[in-house]
């Protein structure tokens, strides 16, 4: 069965998501960085017991995850560039940060590349099959295929495959991605971030294929005949 470029796209991506996930469980404090819930309840928790220099750096990790999802609707308005291409880029660099940052860092602050950047993905990859569908965790997608499967099951309603599929492929290729980044950490630790960059490769080649052919039938539409 032949993918559709997008959809391997997004699934591409849920293995980039799942390394960020996977990386910052292993290498920050077993903190996982791709979703807010947490840091949020670590907002109101710091407030109570008045850990004000925790509370400050969690209130920016807070803007920045917002951050990323502003600037995923707003600077392809602005640069006319789309907004997958601009995550992959965010993605790479963001990689590249978490691969160098110092051991003794704030754990807080060396999750900041990973709240913006897969707040951003988010944004940016967030339907397959006119289904939502996150490539950053997991909750979501768990309950989607679990009662898509339940629902097949008892009514044999064919119409539920194809949700199956999306949700049980997306959840695979997270946590291929959790594999990944887990099983690089033991040998490389935080330098473990590039083989995120490595996963990316793909999408990245497939973006630049398309640029290429609208740019060439931009030059055709112009062209005097």
């Amino acid at each position: 069965m032949k993918i559709k470029t997008t959809n391997f796209m997004h699934y591409n991506m849920a293995i980039a998501g799942g390394i960020f996930g996977g990386f910052a469980v292993c290498n920050l404090g077993e903190i996982f960085g791709n979703a807010q819930t947490l840091n949020l309840i670590g907002i109101v928790y710091n407030l109570v017991y008045c850990d004000f220099e925790t509370l400050i750096l969690r209130i920016i990790a807070a803007l920045l995850y917002m951050a990323g999802f502003a600037s995923a609707v707003v600077i392809p308005k602005k640069l006319r560039v789309h907004s997958d291409e601009i995550s992959i880029v965010i993605d790479i660099t963001a990689f590249i940060i978490l691969a160098f940052l110092p051991k003794n860092a704030n754990f807080l602050i060396s999750l900041y590349p990973i709240f913006f950047a897969t707040a951003f993905q988010w944004t940016a990859f967030e339907y397959i099959d006119g289904y939502s569908s996150s490539t950053i965790f997991s909750s979501n997608n768990y309950r989607q295929f679990a009662t898509a499967l339940i629902e097949y099951i008892i009514d044999k309603d064919k119409s539920r495959i194809t949700k199956i599929r999306v949700f049980g492929l997306t959840l695979l290729y997270f946590h291929i991605g959790v594999a990944l980044a887990c099983g690089t950490s033991v040998f490389f630790g935080r330098y473990s971030a590039f083989i995120g960059i490595i996963t990316l490769i793909p999408s990245a080649y497939l973006l630049i294929k398309k640029r290429i052919i609208r740019l060439k039938n931009i030059k055709s539409l112009n062209k005097p005949s």
